[in-house]
């Protein structure tokens, strides 16, 4: 048995990648949104027998592999370490040879690598006194700092550098972790009270992190992928915060800080609390309550809410209750409509953010979190507060701050309930809204048809081409027969099938295969066999016993030879009327001989 096939008998398609999407029971399959595009209906589909997925939305579809690679944009290499470590499976020499020579890999290993630097120097190094004292005085436990990893990046040029080049790894090797600076390219350092010149430094480049408290951040799966560091206090001639740069593993639009560790919690209890730092997550952790992830101090982005829309449609943000956390939770809400997901705004009335609110009383902070507010009516509520509804020019205002907010709903049912609340409350005629919010909708400069980059275009096909397809799906969905097709009926398929790669797929590579369509499923760059095939998985066909299968491909193959035969005799007869008008007795004659000895074949 191949290491692939190893691995796909030890990993359960549904539990994997009900990792990542919220799948409910359909029959004998799963469904969820399609976390590919943007799905307005359940169109993506898992089966646990047939350990596949498709999404009848964009077509895409594959196995276990074709999923991570899709969602985690991997090679299959990386896919297959990752899925290999999962199942416990040991990979030949030659795999982890080829594998170790990625590019990924190698940055994986040395941010891995460096990350336990750091864990060294927090708990029996130079961090110990300073930095870990800081965040036990914070409140946080030490099993709770170890769960996330935290460390302390010494002060010092060249401590990361020097340890990774000890394992063996290059300068240029390093620069692409983010984890050092390139001198050559212009950045200015944050000194940590050394009166050393960058220009008189040896190396080219040097640590980016230094004298510093290190918060690793992971990917979905576990992998750290980049560092948000904290300067300790006191250090007032640093940024307090300085985060790894975009690499080709650490994309900031595409980190929620603790996801790793969330997302079953935020499946389970179908909502996620959204925070604004790392310590809020940490915190809230620490007192039990897991479904929390953060933005790390960003705007949340459209890639974040991508993800999260995975795991629930509920989302509560605990932002700070300043200005500048306010205007964060109106953006993220608004961002939020236009997906379609349920928001809702968790105040504090003591004013204090997460980390210290949890810390404080674990049960005033879930009361708090059962108090939330739908953001709508949070921000519907706050603009009547600021403004006198009485007064003509605030009740314009208050139109054309709560319109800007309800044109963001991609639901229709959700914008016209708040065009009549406000109408409503404004004791104004719910047209003189909808004319408004028309107005709105026009002047958006970026408004444009979303279209998914893999809709094909649709083109009309025959009665012939359409029971051509039927066929062809049929066969491949099914290895028996498959085998039958090919060893009986392989003059029908000459006959009636153009060659090319599909024919050839079916008559040659089938053997090839033992007639199992998913061996070359990730390989297969015909995307209408794929979408075949996936049809009569997950669609019609699927409860037929072998036998059926084998009824109705005879069906269908009867219908095409009476469908091709009509075609021929229609063809025929109109060659006879064309030759006729003519006048061309001689081809008339041989016309009608041809349609003679057709008509006595058919009979």
């Amino acid at each position: 048995m191949s290491d692939v096939e190893e691995i796909k008998n030890r990993i359960n398609i549904v539990d994997f990648v009900g990792g990542y999407v919220r799948l409910e029971k359909a029959g004998s399959n799963w469904k969820s949104k399609c976390p590919f595009h943007n799905d307005n209906s359940p169109s993506f589909m898992v089966s646990e027998e047939k350990q596949m997925w498709h999404c009848f939305g964009c077509g895409k579809g594959g196995d276990v592999f074709t999923f991570l690679m899709e969602i985690e944009s991997l090679d299959f290499r990386e896919a297959l370490k990752i899925l290999a470590e999962k199942a416990g499976v040991k990979l030949s020499t030659s795999r982890q040879d080829i594998n170790a020579s990625g590019e990924k890999a190698k940055i994986f290993d040395m941010l891995d690598l460096a990350t336990r630097f750091y864990e060294k120097q927090l708990w029996d190094g130079v961090g110990k006194d300073a930095a870990l004292g800081y965040l036990r005085e914070r409140g946080l436990s030490d099993e709770v700092i170890k769960k996330f990893r935290l460390g302390f990046s010494p002060d010092g040029w060249s401590n990361m550098q020097n340890f990774l080049i000890q394992k063996g790894y290059s300068t240029a090797d390093i620069l692409k972790t983010g984890l050092l600076v390139d001198k050559s390219q212009g950045h200015k350092a944050q000194f940590n009270n050394s009166h050393v010149s960058i220009s008189n430094l040896k190396s080219n480049s040097y640590d980016r992190f230094r004298k510093r408290i290190m918060f690793p951040i992971c990917d979905v799966m576990g992998k750290v992928i980049g560092f948000t560091s904290r300067a300790l206090p006191g250090e007032d001639d640093q940024a307090k915060y300085i985060n790894t740069p975009e690499t080709m593993v650490y994309h900031k639009s595409f980190v929620l800080y603790g996801i790793e560790k969330a997302k079953q919690a935020i499946k389970e209890k179908d909502f996620v609390l959204l925070v604004e730092g790392n310590m809020d997550v940490i915190a809230s952790h620490q007192a039990g309550i897991e479904n929390v992830v953060a933005v790390s101090g960003t705007a949340l982005t459209s890639e974040q809410l991508d993800i999260l829309g995975r795991y629930t449609k509920n989302i509560k943000m605990f932002f700070d209750m300043d200005e500048a956390g306010q205007k964060a939770a109106l953006r993220s809400s608004q961002l939020a409509f236009q997906k379609d997901l349920n928001v809702s705004v968790v105040s504090s009335k003591e004013g204090k953010d997460a980390a210290d609110l949890v810390c404080e009383d674990k049960d005033l902070f879930l009361k708090t979190i059962e108090r939330s507010v739908g953001a709508m009516q949070y921000f519907f509520d706050g603009v009547f507060e600021k403004y006198n509804k009485r007064d003509v020019l605030d009740k314009k205002k208050i139109a054309s701050e709560i319109i800007d907010i309800i044109k963001n709903f991609s639901n229709e049912i959700e914008k016209h309930h708040w065009v009549r609340k406000l109408a409503q409350a404004l004791e104004t005629d719910e047209k003189i809204i909808i004319d408004f919010l028309n107005k709105a909708h026009d002047s958006r400069d970026n408004r444009e048809e979303i279209v998914d980059s893999r809709e094909v275009i649709k083109v009309a096909l025959s009665g012939t081409d359409l029971l051509k397809q039927k066929i062809i799906g049929l066969i491949i969905s099914d290895a028996a027969l498959w085998k039958s097709v090919v060893e009986k009926h392989k003059d029908d398929l000459e006959k009636y099938f153009k060659k090319g790669k599909v024919m050839d797929v079916i008559l040659r590579k089938g053997k090839e295969i033992n007639f199992d369509f998913s061996k070359i499923l990730t390989d297969t760059e015909d995307e209408l066999l794929r979408k075949l095939y996936f049809d009569n998985q997950f669609k019609e066909n699927d409860d037929l016993e072998e036998v059926d299968r084998q009824k109705l491909f005879s069906e269908y193959l009867g219908e095409l030879k009476r469908k091709v035969a009509k075609e021929e005799l229609s063809l025929l007869v109109e060659e006879i009327r064309k030759a006729d008008e003519k006048g061309d007795k001689e081809n008339v004659l041989r016309l009608t001989e041809k349609l003679s000895k057709f008509t006595s074949s058919q009979a």
